[in-house]
């Protein structure tokens, strides 16, 4: 879907995912670990903001997908839920608009469910549905954590990963969704802005809220904060806005660092395909930081998802992982 934003609010709700570090202190310190920002009423201001620097970033499935969701459903939920992300256009000054500079490619199955980040050999960034136990069980009972992996100097990430809860909660794929269900397409749809570095919004209606309603489906469709969030990141013209160093995107390479594999830790890597996503219908229709940096070895945490909203919930991050609740 392409989404098109002709004109900007002046109060901005979405947050962007930061390091938390603020000058001075101590390594592995992250001051955004348990920022809430409708407690807070703000984003988390300590640390760099996080960004993909290549122009274009691979995932793949773990090939089990799911006892309640096949596959192919997964693997069509996954790219159309990427794709609403990659096709929104952005305004420029006085020219016009044009795309995000960032794209998403799908690059097949894998044999790894696991959650990590080789520093020294091929990695993959993997979507995984967790059928037999969630092990990030909290008092708000998450429906999804995405993990993403950054150098805590210079916040590029390096990495990402995401986890779906199929253990305790029954997602929907195909319309109509019940009024006690949970949208599938929803809750991937908000783990992508994870994946990409949205922290969750101030705005209710938002995709990026962290609380999802039992039986609806709005957060598959992406609003003005949304949209202003992931531009607010991927500058049409490359640049990665607020990074330090200054960073333009590098050239389409979907490959993860480290080379792809199938297996964990594999030691034997695989080429990748630089394809555009493509699903059908798509045209028509979330952070765990840690990151071994190639230069000083440093690793950091930090991760996101979706929660269902009880009437009376708490929002809120634990460590850094966006989970989207449900209310």
């Amino acid at each position: 879907m392409v989404w098109t934003l002709s004109t900007a609010t002046n109060a901005d709700a979405f947050c962007r995912t930061r390091t938390g570090r603020a000058p001075g202190d101590p390594p592995n310190t992250n001051k955004c670990s348990t920022w809430n920002p409708a407690d807070q009423g703000a984003c988390c201001p300590f640390g760099k903001p996080i960004y993909w620097k290549n122009e274009c970033v691979g995932f793949s499935l773990q090939k089990d997908a799911s006892r309640q969701i096949s596959l192919n459903d997964a693997e069509q939920a996954m790219i159309t839920a990427f794709n609403r992300w990659t096709g929104i256009t952005c305004p420029t000054d006085g020219s016009g608009a044009s795309r995000v500079s960032i794209d998403v490619r799908y690059l097949g199955p894998v044999n790894c469910g696991t959650v990590q980040y080789n520093k020294a050999s091929p990695n993959q960034h993997v979507i995984v549905f967790r059928d037999d136990a969630w092990n990030h069980v909290d008092a708000n009972n998450t429906l999804g954590l995405t993990t993403v992996a950054y150098d805590p100097d210079t916040a590029e990430i390096f990495d990402a990963d995401m986890e779906i809860n199929t253990a305790q909660q029954m997602l929907t794929v195909h319309d109509p969704v019940l009024p006690s269900g949970y949208d599938l397409s929803s809750i991937v749809t908000h783990e992508a802005g994870h994946f990409l570095g949205l922290a969750h919004t101030l705005d209710g209606r938002a995709t990026m809220f962290a609380q999802y309603k039992p039986g609806s489906t709005h957060m598959r469709d992406l609003t003005i904060d949304d949209v202003q969030g992931i531009c607010s990141i991927y500058l049409p013209n490359g640049e990665r806005a607020e990074s330090d160093p200054p960073a333009t995107a590098a050239a389409c390479d979907p490959t993860p660092r480290g080379g792809y594999g199938l297996d964990c830790g594999s030691n034997s890597s695989k080429s990748c395909a630089v394809s555009p996503l493509v699903a059908p219908g798509a045209g028509d229709s979330a952070s765990e930081a840690r990151g071994p940096d190639a230069k000083n070895g440093n690793e950091e945490r930090s991760s996101g998802g979706l929660g269902i909203a009880a009437s009376l919930a708490a929002l809120g991050t634990v460590i850094a992982r966006r989970k989207l609740r449900g209310r």
